[in-house]
């Protein structure tokens, strides 16, 4: 298999081997923030991130469940460490060009390319996607697109 990654593929590989999670069983939103000085707190309102006094906060829907709050914890990451600005006076088309960035970035960060190399995919499309939710801590539907991502860079469909 030639499998080439993007930029996007090793900063998310380097900024996971800076704080030593190699292998899927070391994911945890939570370490990850504790690692990189990021406080997580949970509210019952819609998942966001600031900075304030150079203390990064992402607040996280207390009413999502484990695996939808990850996938907003990554979202949320993207913004924190790629993006600038502020959406209330950053023109609409920008702003949704971000939102794309910072979904497309939430597949990659909850399911990271480097660790899926490493893995023996069976290539059933029910099983892959099963087996990589449960071991990644998302969503069958969100494990589905990921994989497909993948498996479509490397010339394969699941669908």
């Amino acid at each position: 298999m030639v499998y080439t990654n993007s930029h996007l593929e090793d900063w998310i590989e380097n900024l996971y081997r800076s704080i030593n999670i190699i292998i899927p069983e070391q994911i945890d939103f939570e370490r990850i923030a504790e690692l990189l000085g990021i406080r997580v707190y949970f509210k019952p309102t819609p998942s966001c991130t600031f900075k304030y006094n150079d203390v990064y906060t992402i607040v996280l829907d207390s009413r999502k469940t484990r695996c939808e709050q990850w996938d907003d914890f990554a979202h949320e990451l993207c913004h924190l460490y790629r993006h600038e600005g502020d959406k209330k006076t950053m023109p609409k088309f920008w702003s949704d060009y971000q939102e794309g960035q910072a979904n497309y970035f939430s597949y990659h960060f909850c399911i990271p390319t480097f660790m899926l190399h490493g893995m023996k995919i069976p290539h059933n499309r029910f099983f892959d996607v099963h087996l990589i939710a449960k071991m990644f801590k998302v969503t069958e539907p969100f494990a589905k697109v990921r994989l497909n991502m993948y498996f479509n860079k490397i010339h394969l469909i699941v669908s």
